[in-house]
């Protein structure tokens, strides 16, 4: 998926070319001008303190000398961070904050792991029509993207798993096939999960959890 720079910004009378998601693009334009320019712009009016230098720093190695970009559950515990920490360092988030400021564009996320760019909603609700709730609007819309968008809001460590597809797709079919929802027993039941494993699974609960991310219609 490539991504054109269709965009500019300039700090400091230096001008930097962006993606159309706002990141920065060719990574190689990045210095510390730029960091501190943007951090500004995402609201961190005070400057980048040691703490943020620190964990820019520290993207900056995975990105360049990695090749990489971890989970925001890594990076916070490779620094001693808790996520309400990180939150107040960067308060546009992990990767609308703390990746664009270190200058990690999003076609390079979207290669290594794209499940990580979806906490840049906008670009999948733009997608996906959606109602006031969350849920699909048209069944026949819904795609992996879809899934991995909604999953990606519960913070889970290990994004979108074989067993939520598992579950998905039995979801999926089941309706396809009765046009109805199955009840909270029989998904328990015919995919061999208690209540509690559900639960971990979709913390959200069954309904606006499981049924959500399936992309089943909304009952009030």
């Amino acid at each position: 998926m490539t991504q054109k720079s269709t965009q500019t910004v300039k700090f400091n009378e230096r001008t930097y070319t962006l993606d159309n998601f706002g990141f920065l693009n060719p990574s190689d334009q990045w210095d510390e001008n730029f960091a501190e320019g943007l951090a500004k712009q995402l609201g961190i009016y005070d400057g980048l303190t040691d703490s943020h230098w620190k964990f820019i720093k520290y993207l900056r190695n995975k990105f360049l000398q990695e090749n990489t970009v971890p989970a925001v559950v890594y990076a916070c515990a490779d620094n001693k961070l808790k996520l309400q920490e990180l939150r107040r360092l960067f308060p546009t988030g992990y990767h609308r904050g703390a990746c664009k400021i270190a200058g990690i564009n999003y076609e390079f996320m979207m290669n290594t792991n794209h499940w990580l760019t979806y906490e840049t909603p906008r670009f999948l609700e733009k997608k996906y029509k959606m109602n006031s709730t969350g849920f699909l609007e048209n069944f026949d819309e819904w795609s992996e993207d879809f899934a991995h968008f909604v999953i990606n809001e519960w913070k889970l460590p290990k994004g979108l798993t074989k067993k939520h597809l598992q579950i998905i797709n039995y979801l999926r079919e089941f309706y396809k096939t009765n046009k109805n929802i199955p009840t909270v027993f029989e998904t328990c039941e015919s995919n061999q999960l208690s209540l509690k494993e559900l639960k971990e699974l979709f913390p959200e609960g069954y309904r606006r959890g499981a049924c959500r991310v399936a992309g089943l219609p909304f009952l009030a």
